[in-house]
């Protein structure tokens, strides 16, 4: 490896180098072919190598997608898109292939219909300078990635259909297997870690058949896999059948007779469709808010193949690969995502929802006034999306009583006058992780952030490198197997009983 050069199994590629020198990135590198023409609702296939040097030092596009909501905190940004897609992007600071770093792959969220690797908040160089090789991946979103039918399930060698983005991430994990050490990186020591739906991928695949191996630790931040199919609880999945179904009547809505004619339909339309509307859109969405055209056909599910049942039964019987596991959430998961208009609608909701739990449920999450209302009423959703995601997950994980196993709780209030009534929101903690304060919000941070900034980043890395996230220069973090402890990062860093033993039960006993 030079400063500048590094050859794969595809040829060679050139990606660029830090202005002090340390950092090598190479961006925009293809795992697959094209998933376009015939291809498209395919399973990946290798990437076509090429002759002389490849130039690496732009992103790919993205998958083609919705506008996302703006919002004076989003993170999401104009980025070109294509239904050519599958690209992934490396940083290094190894001299050599050689070194074998820890190497950490990020799966980003955007409850499987938006979002990207090459957001500035994902950049890998502060990861990179404390000792990971960091990839990140772009897959196939919405109905491009998730679409099941039963056409698509005759075609398949496996009889089923659907799941083609998390084949795609299967498929980016394959290539860090082969490819990996030319970048200096240990293919037998891997971290997958994403972020709500990346952190989901990153529960479900500790059940998947087709990722055993391919990872050695596990991080979540925000997400899980807990839920039985077809609940609208976070972390839920479809059943194949009901996937198929709903690709019927996607396809129906379109005016397309069949799978042929579907694919001659172009990326725009059948991401952005709707077909009941019967007229092209592409509108600014709320990705928290998901409506039934959309979960039902760009959501993964038990397929038999890339998952053969629910991970939550997997995890259930302790039968989920026996890898190091780090998870946890905010404090304000839900403070982005609706609420209600009023006390009495928070009432009426409750009852219709929770029946004769109902009072128990607003017994933990009391309100007496509309302000208090749609306060506890994003609580309540965050803990029910997110928190209790992250907690079972944890859990069930420690209660297999093998690999070690920790818990955090993130409340750190980034210091923006627009978060004083919003708190610790959801993806809140990522510029904390990845060191990406000043490419994200230029928001008065304060010392206390970036202390705390390389302090969890550390805990990230020491646990790519060793399955434990404790050094000698930061606070100690317990396991959570020994007095279901975790770490809070807040105003400070302490070891605490981080979650409401109350409330969690009572979204578990709903499951």
């Amino acid at each position: 490896m030079n400063n500048e050069t590094v050859r794969i199994e595809s040829g060679q590629l050139q990606g660029t180098v830090s202005a002090d020198g340390i950092v090598r990135s190479f961006k925009g590198v293809p795992y697959a072919k094209p998933p376009i023409g015939e291809l498209r609702w395919q399973a990946p296939q290798p990437a076509v190598a090429w002759q002389g040097v490849r130039e690496a030092k732009q992103f790919g596009p993205r998958s083609v997608q919705p506008s996302r909501l703006p919002t004076s905190i989003q993170y999401f940004g104009p980025e070109a898109e294509s239904e050519d897609c599958l690209y992934l992007n490396v940083w290094t600071a190894a001299r050599s292939g050689d070194e074998r770093r820890p190497v950490m792959m990020w799966i980003h969220g955007g409850a499987y219909y938006l979002g990207s690797a090459a957001q500035p908040i994902f950049d890998g160089e502060g990861l990179t300078r404390k000792g990971a090789v960091v990839v990140t991946v772009n897959y196939r979103l919405g109905r491009l990635g998730f679409l099941a039918h039963p056409e698509l399930s005759a075609e398949s060698e496996h009889g089923v259909s659907g799941n083609y983005g998390l084949l795609d991430m299967a498929a980016a994990l394959q290539w860090v297997q082969r490819n990996i050490a030319a970048f200096g990186g240990d293919p037998g020591c891997v971290t997958i870690f994403g972020q709500s739906v990346g952190a989901t991928t990153v529960c479900a695949f500790m059940t998947s058949p087709l990722t055993r191996g391919l990872f050695h630790r596990a991080i979540g931040q925000s997400g899980g896999a807990m839920s039985p199919p077809g609940k609208t609880d976070g972390g839920s999945m479809l059943l194949l059948e009901g996937g198929e179904q709903a690709g019927l009547e996607f396809a129906k809505g379109l005016g397309a007779r069949s799978i042929a004619e579907l694919r001659a339909r172009s990326a725009e339309e059948i991401q952005l469709v709707r077909p009941e509307a019967g007229w092209l859109v592409k509108p600014v969405m709320d990705p928290s808010q998901p409506g039934p055209e959309r979960r039902e056909t760009a959501w993964p599910v038990i397929d038999g193949h890339v998952f053969l049942e629910p991970p939550l039964d997997v995890f259930t019987r302790g039968e989920q690969f026996d890898v190091p596991l780090l998870t946890g959430s905010t404090t304000g998961e839900g403070a982005l995502f609706g609420g209600v208009p009023s006390l009495h609608a928070f009432i009426d909701e409750a009852k219709a929802e929770y029946g004769a739990n109902a009072q128990n449920f607003l017994d933990l999450y009391p309100a007496s006034t509309d302000a208090e209302a749609r306060a506890v009423a994003n609580t309540a959703l965050g803990d029910r999306r997110f928190v209790a995601q992250n907690w079972k997950w944890v859990r069930l994980h420690a209660q297999a009583g093998r690999a070690k196993t920790f818990y955090y709780r993130f409340g750190r209030v980034p210091p923006a006058t627009e978060l004083k009534n919003i708190g610790a929101f959801h993806t809140s903690d990522i510029p904390y992780v990845f060191q990406t304060f000043d490419v994200y919000k230029h928001w008065p941070w304060q010392p206390w952030d970036r202390e705390l900034s390389d302090a969890m980043s550390s805990y990230w890395v020491n646990f790519a490198r060793s399955g434990d996230p404790n050094a000698a220069n930061i606070p100690a973090w317990p396991s959570f197997n020994a007095r279901r402890e975790g770490i809070s990062f807040a105003g400070d860093i302490s070891v605490a009983p981080v979650a409401d033993s109350a409330r969690l039960a009572f979204w578990e006993n709903r499951s």
